[in-house]
């Protein structure tokens, strides 16, 4: 297969910053919906996060309208500059913009859309290099964008039937992850119906222990260096989708476990971040600990690990509601064991472990699929396309 190499601005028809949003409500009149950096993760563009900008007050150029195929980056932010995503005609339900935070680039017809947005993709490392600014205010030299990111390419045939290859990888991850999704909903409403209405009460320490986690010295490197104990921050939680966990982005050493207030937590424990933000939950897939930023939940029995979650779930507003702080919301050992929560005999517990395991083992199932999927993914991105 025979490639040619062009720099990315022969490549495009259009590149250009978004607006500076006037902000409104989704419901107000003649309004636009924006996507921010918060949008753009992990190679996707998700709209949980947009907010919507008065076009009476702001106008957005058709130029600035978002279209199939465009190619979205992150221009600033420390840790988010340089993210690559591609918008889809099925996500453009309503005309959308980006802010002033992110680069709207558009393929030319010398290429094929889909190849280019996975090319980049590919080069993504690359492409968060080019930020430059003080800590904190970070931005993605576009012009060294254009010069400096070189696509190699082979004929359009070629290009489309390996664009091909990721958009089938792509969509078998997104559907291994809306079966997930339906699955834990299913879950959830089965645990609503037989459990949201108990009156008799008790606390979140009759069903487990809870454990706060804590942070080896970083001044120590033997704490780090070789470890292999996965050592969790709510932003490993933050950056995963997932049910289950059992890695972050740092592991600790045995040393670094002993000297410090980290805690080793049994498999099948309730992650559950008490602060920075409340509420991001997970469930251990082997032994690990985490930074302090947790208040785990390790069952007395295994049985408890699926109930518990959706507890955890279930009081997460109570939990908001009894959290206290300046500078952020947190909340103490002190306050979780405070909480009140239903008081379940160990018989209906039984019972409903007995009918969601198997799904919980299912959803456990994909997502280790879906880690293999992407890591193949990764591997051909590379090959193929860099």
């Amino acid at each position: 297969m025979r490639y040619k190499s062009s720099s990315l601005k022969d490549l495009i028809s259009f590149i250009s910053k978004g607006i500076v949003p006037k902000y409104a409500n989704s419901h107000d009149k003649n309004v636009i919906r924006v996507i921010n950096q918060r949008c753009n993760r992990n190679g996707e563009i998700t709209f949980k996060e947009a907010r919507y900008s008065d076009l009476s007050k702001r106008k957005v150029t058709n130029e600035k309208l978002l279209k199939n195929k465009d190619i979205l980056i992150n221009s600033t932010g420390k840790g988010t500059a340089g993210r690559v995503a591609q918008i889809s005609e099925n996500q453009l339900t309503e005309p959308t913009t980006v802010d002033g935070h992110m680069i709207i680039i558009r393929p030319s017809e010398k290429i094929d859309p889909d190849y280019l947005g996975y090319a980049l993709k590919a080069q993504q490392r690359v492409i968060e290099s080019y930020a430059e600014g003080s800590t904190g205010q970070t931005e993605i030299n576009k012009q060294r964008l254009l010069d400096e990111t070189i696509i190699k390419y082979p004929s359009k045939e070629e290009q489309r039937k390996i664009a091909n290859i990721f958009i089938n990888l792509d969509m078998k991850i997104k559907n291994n992850q809306k079966i997930n999704t339906n699955l834990l909903e299913l879950t959830a409403l089965l645990w609503k119906n037989k459990f949201s209405l108990y009156n008799e009460t008790t606390t979140i320490e009759s069903y487990g222990e809870i454990i706060s986690g804590g942070t080896p010295s970083k001044k120590k490197i033997e704490y780090y260096i070789d470890g292999t104990i996965s050592w969790i921050t709510p932003k490993d939680l933050s950056n995963s989708d997932s049910l289950y966990i059992n890695k972050g982005a740092l592991n600790i050493t045995d040393i670094g476990l002993n000297q410090s207030s980290a805690k080793l937590l049994k498999k099948g424990t309730i992650l559950y971040s008490s602060r920075a933000p409340i509420g991001y939950i997970a469930i251990a897939a082997r032994e690990l600990s985490t930074n302090q930023g947790f208040k785990s939940i390790q069952p007395h029995k295994q049985k408890y690990t699926e109930f518990l979650y959706h507890l955890m779930k279930f009081i997460t507003p109570n939990i908001i509601n009894s959290a206290s702080g300046s500078t952020f919301k947190e909340i103490s050992i002190r306050g979780m064991k405070a909480i009140k929560v239903p008081k379940v005999s160990e018989k209906d517990i039984e019972s409903y472990h007995f009918i969601v395991k198997p799904l919980f083992d299912k959803i456990r199932l994909l997502e280790q699929e879906n880690i293999k999927l992407k890591k193949l993914k990764n591997a051909l991105l590379v090959k193929l396309l860099n």
